[in-house]
């Protein structure tokens, strides 16, 4: 019995320990939460809820927004949607991913101006946006990088040496992306990396030498170190721009499209599995 005991306080000391590291989590109406991107204008959280099949056209996925201490201030912020997911925003407006349209909202007014179809695409995934408001999209299954310029959806670049390319951010001249490792079903053999692109010549330069996991979401800190999540895995690595990698943080399986809050240093966790956000 007092072994029973010990195990059980052992348990909850663990359990207890783990739950002081978070700063806070919230599951109320979120449903299979594929990104959490923070919004550093406005200061909010936005959540891109699939709330069902991640390429099923069904009209359930829409958009929550969480103040940043968790608390959920609009569930449905925006509705209509069929599965979103990576998200970003540029002068008042917050681009999303959505099966194989891009999808443009108007932030102050919460309405959806305009949806660009890319032709062919089979899982638009992540979004990164350049200086001049050009929007990359990478589509994960065809291993292709799409853009919008001008208004008019292009293809970037494409190629398995692309690895299936998920989490994408631009940071002056370079297209960086997190891949999942090259597959068209989710069957992966080899692991993906952390590369980037050069956005005027397409040269490609690997930070992560070696196949480092099935990547997920992208940001970057302060001291211009990557934060990278392995879907698979639930880990975060953070890696530095020479490539040198570490785990930032260990969670469980369906951790996807981290965010990042610069001041306060709080690390943005989608639970896809199990319908929830955590603040760390």
């Amino acid at each position: 019995m007092k072994s029973l005991l010990l195990i059980l306080s052992i348990i909850v000391a663990i359990d207890s320990q783990a739950k002081m590291n978070y700063k806070w989590a919230v599951k109320d109406n979120i449903k299979t939460p594929e990104s959490v991107y923070y919004e550093p204008d406005l200061k909010l959280i936005f959540v891109s809820n699939i709330d069902g099949d991640g390429v099923k056209k069904d009209g359930q996925g829409h958009l929550s927004i969480l103040a940043r201490n968790g608390k959920v201030l609009n569930s449905k912020w925006i509705t209509g949607l069929n599965a979103p997911k990576g998200m970003r925003s540029y002068q008042g407006t917050l681009w999303v991913t959505d099966i194989d349209e891009l999808v443009e909202i108007d932030l102050s007014r919460g309405k959806i101006l305009n949806k660009y179809k890319v032709a062919g695409a089979k899982f638009l995934n992540d979004i990164g946006i350049s200086g001049d408001g050009e929007v990359y999209v990478s589509d994960t299954l065809t291993s292709k990088i799409h853009y919008l310029k001008n208004g008019v959806m292009e293809t970037f670049i494409e190629g398995d040496e692309l690895e299936s390319p998920n989490g994408l951010f631009v940071r002056g001249e370079d297209l960086y992306v997190a891949a999942w490792g090259l597959t068209t079903d989710w069957s992966t053999k080899i692991s993906g990396r952390l590369y980037k692109i050069n956005l005027k010549t397409k040269k490609i330069s690997y930070i992560s030498k070696k196949p480092l996991g099935q990547l997920d979401g992208l940001e970057m800190d302060e001291d211009g170190n990557f934060l990278v999540s392995d879907w698979v895995a639930g880990i975060v690595y953070k890696i530095k721009p020479d490539g040198d990698t570490s785990t930032f943080f260990k969670g469980k399986a369906g951790l996807a499209d981290i965010g990042w809050i610069p001041n306060s240093k709080t690390l943005l966790i989608p639970y896809m599995n199990d319908n929830e956000i955590l603040g760390l």
